[in-house]
């Protein structure tokens, strides 16, 4: 069958001093179809972190856009993607979130699958209404192409050509993850407890967009800001989101860089805030061992507030990961993984997990602005008369760097424009371009 047509200048318009996108590539079926194909079966796709597959027979369920995976670690240690479908006759053989097993089972006849895939059992195969002897017997579930694990991080692709790893996250989006690892002094966080899982009503870019802009935060959630404004950092801060003055929390906002990479990925970084304050607090003794190991400036980047969105649908912020999966082009799954880091003090996981609570959590201050702009934006797109969205923020005020990528200032929309570009050389290329 032939691949499906899109002229991605009807979407993506680029000029030196201009950068819009138009509505329909949040609003078409047809684009939103052709994404499963174009995008999330030709290109890395975050899957897993390896705290949750610790032990041989240990799985957990994923996608992979549309396509639904399941991830386990095999008796021998290794990591398997493998497609949710009995070779039999398509039923999902996995209909849980994560657990332990020691084979997977088929619920609708039974068929088996080892924890590599393998098929291992058909029952009745040999009997009088059972199969031929010379049935050609599939080798199992489909098992993709490529895996691979920066740092604990699972990444699978459906794509047998996909770049390696390390070239895919090269440059900022490396940095920004193993700072986050860096915040504890080993170098390790672990999952902690059950993700919130949310839908929203909205196209799965905007989320995409949104983790990384740093343009809306003193708009979208106000309210939030004239808390912090009220009380400080007695709303359970814990070094993030800083209160003080509405005018100090706005050169918080202004502070650090933003990243766009060739592949899609969007990096917002900024340093510390009351960096020396920490080393006369409860965990001085924590700080200093950071930066005997990683230096002064390096540390105050470390822990200070970064964000990424690694395309096209996995996000770090605070200490959490988050995955956002296209149910419908104006319908998206979001899932928070929160987490915690390795050899810190009980009390100040604790604290980090406060802080989540407060902003990102089910009942916390910024997901609830965020999704409510979300269906916003996807009811105002339905207005389309003049359908050409604009992405020129920062524009002239950017710098390409010798890594290929863009840096920008930090509410500039550098990390959208770097999005849309990996975005429009996807879905030009049936085979999957690269940058």
């Amino acid at each position: 069958m032939p691949h499906a047509v899109l002229d991605s200048s009807e979407f993506v318009l680029e000029a030196p001093d201009a950068f819009r996108v138009n509505g329909r590539a949040y609003t078409s079926q047809a684009v939103f179809d052709l994404e499963q194909k174009r995008i999330f079966e030709k290109t890395w796709i975050y899957v897993a972190h390896e705290s949750e597959l610790q032990a041989p027979g240990d799985f957990k369920t994923a996608h992979l856009g549309s396509q639904p995976v399941i991830v386990v670690r095999d008796a021998a240690g290794a990591i398997n993607v493998l497609s949710n479908r009995c070779a039999h006759r398509g039923v999902a053989v996995c209909r849980e979130r994560a657990g332990h097993t020691r084979a997977f089972v088929c619920p609708y006849h039974s068929w088996s699958y080892d924890l590599t895939g393998k098929l291992t059992g058909i029952p009745g195969r040999d009997d009088a209404g059972g199969y031929a002897e010379g049935f050609q017997q599939p080798e199992g579930l489909f098992k993709l192409p490529s895996v691979a694990n920066y740092r604990g991080f699972v990444f699978a692709s459906a794509s047998p050509d996909v770049v390696p790893i390390d070239v895919f996250l090269a440059g900022g989006a490396a940095q920004l993850i193993d700072r986050k690892l860096q915040q504890s002094p080993v170098g390790r966080i672990r999952l902690q407890g059950e993700p919130f899982i949310g839908v929203y009503q909205g196209n799965w870019k905007f989320q995409s967009e949104n983790i990384v802009d740093g343009y809306h935060f003193m708009h979208t959630h106000r309210a939030f800001v004239s808390l912090q404004n009220k009380y400080g950092d007695t709303t359970g801060d814990f070094g993030v989101h800083k209160g003080g003055s509405t005018a100090d929390m706005r050169r918080n906002r202004l502070s650090g860089n933003v990243l766009g990479s060739p592949y899609g990925h969007g990096i917002n970084q900024k340093p510390a805030v009351g960096f020396d304050a920490l080393f006369e607090g409860p965990y001085a003794d924590y700080y200093a061992r950071l930066t005997s190991r990683h230096g002064l400036e390096e540390t105050q980047w470390i822990v200070g507030a970064g964000a990424a969105c690694i395309f096209p649908n996995f996000g770090m912020i605070h200490n959490q990961l988050r995955v956002w999966r296209p149910l419908a082009p104006g319908l998206t799954e979001v899932t928070v993984f929160p987490y915690v880091l390795e050899d810190v003090p009980d009390s100040f996981n604790q604290g980090l997990m406060r802080s989540h609570e407060r902003f990102y959590g089910p009942a916390g201050y910024g997901a609830a602005d965020d999704v409510e702009v979300f269906a916003m934006a996807q009811q105002g797109l339905r207005a389309s008369l003049d359908d050409w969205l604009i992405m020129e923020r920062g524009m002239h005020a950017e710098t390409r760097l010798d890594s290929g990528e863009i840096e920008g200032k930090p509410s500039s929309e550098t990390v959208h424009r770097a999005f849309w570009r990996r975005w429009r050389d996807l879905m030009d290329h049936p085979d999957g371009g690269q940058p």
